[in-house]
């Protein structure tokens, strides 16, 4: 999480992610003045790459019918992600804590609540990771609770996610 923390201090809980180019495989992550801090490069609809100076984030699509993820950092494990039971939300792990995600492929959002315990009691709006694209799909916004490495990290991820699932969808 080395890179992720200072990171997630320095963009104050939010980030704007836009494609280049045509066939939006390469997306600019930016912070709030629009400079840029790193790069999602898509690989397929099942992997990825996440560019922050030289440090390499890989995202892997894994398991039975595709429905695990992975995403390491320099070779370290960042955050795991699968479904609990069919059918329902992801269940992601990354800095600590457990989260479980909804995705919207109409609205092109998804939404991190943290999760305290193994219930879904209600989870106060600054522990949510949340991410809203555009109707095209070519530009995003995320936001995390400010200074959280690992909620960043989370944002990135459902970045992904989106992404892949429009690909395959569209």
């Amino acid at each position: 999480m080395a890179v992720w923390g200072p990171l997630a201090r320095d963009l104050d809980g939010s980030f704007r992610a836009q494609a280049r180019g045509l066939l939006g495989s390469r997306f600019s992550l930016l912070n709030g003045g629009g400079r840029e801090w790193g790069q999602l490069r898509m690989l397929g609809s099942y992997a990825a790459e996440v560019h922050v100076g030289e440090t390499v984030s890989e995202i892997e699509q894994t398991g039975e019918l595709g429905a695990r993820y992975r995403m390491r950092t320099d070779g370290s494990p960042v955050l795991i992600a699968g479904p609990e039971k069919p059918g329902e939300g992801l269940r992601i792990f990354c800095g600590g804590k457990a989260y479980e995600a909804n995705t919207s492929l109409l609205r092109n959002t998804s939404v991190a609540r943290l999760l305290t315990g193994d219930t879904k009691e209600g989870t106060p709006a600054g522990d949510e990771v949340r991410l809203a694209g555009g109707v095209a799909g070519r530009s995003y916004r995320g936001t995390f609770p400010a200074g959280d490495g690992g909620a960043l990290a989370l944002a990135v991820f459902l970045l992904y996610r989106n992404v892949a699932i429009r690909r395959t969808a569209f």
